[in-house]
């Protein structure tokens, strides 16, 4: 089904079309990061103008997935660049802390890339650490996107805060505040501001990139369900 959605145009009708479709798709759920338990599945998916991605992995054991990713990039000279892969996730480190917990993980991803120019090999390491409560949340990460003709790192860092505290089988709202920089795109320093929900059956995040500057002003929608 995603190979459909990425060959249609990155417009904000596009997104919500997206974003309703992953709804459908999907069943049962828990909030989780970048894998779910034991003997889950993961769907994730971010969906704006310029950059989607959509990944799946399964969870053969606690702190490792195998699953698969794709990426659609339109970059500042306005070329479209796609990305199909295998992805490995490991959890390399958990600390936990009274009322809260920190993560350390790697993902990667080796495939095959599609351009305007060229295509060929693709390969996606990235590294990241992650810190919650039922209240804050902090989060780093960094990201190589490589490719003959192509180059996609990118380098990011969110903080967020919950608006109250609730119950298990209730809905979270969080205000999260992400900066990100990418290579090749435009703009290639983005602000986002967003509202995330969080609960056991599903994680979606509405945001705007850049609200203050008409001209890189964008929607983004992230999503993310386990079963």
């Amino acid at each position: 089904m995603w190979k459909y959605l990425l060959a249609f145009p990155a417009t904000p009708g596009f997104i919500a079309i997206a974003a309703l479709a992953s709804f459908s798709i999907v069943p049962q759920a828990q909030a989780a990061a970048l894998m779910g338990f034991a003997d889950s599945t993961m769907v994730m998916g971010e969906f704006g103008p310029d950059y989607q991605e959509m990944m799946a992995n399964y969870s053969a054991t606690v702190g490792q997935a195998y699953g698969v990713e794709f990426m659609r990039m339109r970059d500042k000279n306005d070329r479209t660049s796609t990305i199909s892969a295998l992805s490995y996730t490991n959890l390399l480190k958990r600390w936990n802390f009274k009322g809260g917990q920190a993560n350390f993980w790697f993902t990667g991803g080796i495939g095959e890339s599609h351009g305007d120019d060229q295509s060929g090999l693709a390969y996606t390491p990235s590294v990241q650490f992650d810190y919650e409560t039922t209240r804050l949340y902090l989060l780093g990460k960094l990201r190589m996107v490589r490719a003959p003709g192509m180059n996609f790192d990118s380098a990011s860092v969110q903080a967020g805060f919950s608006f109250y505290e609730t119950g298990f089988d209730q809905t979270q709202p969080w205000f999260v505040l992400e900066a990100r920089t990418m290579s090749n795109m435009s703009p290639a320093f983005q602000v986002t501001p967003a509202l995330r929900f969080i609960n056991k059956n599903y994680f979606m995040e509405v945001g705007m990139t850049n609200p203050f500057t008409p001209e890189d002003r964008m929607p983004r929608v992230n999503l993310m369900f386990v079963f």
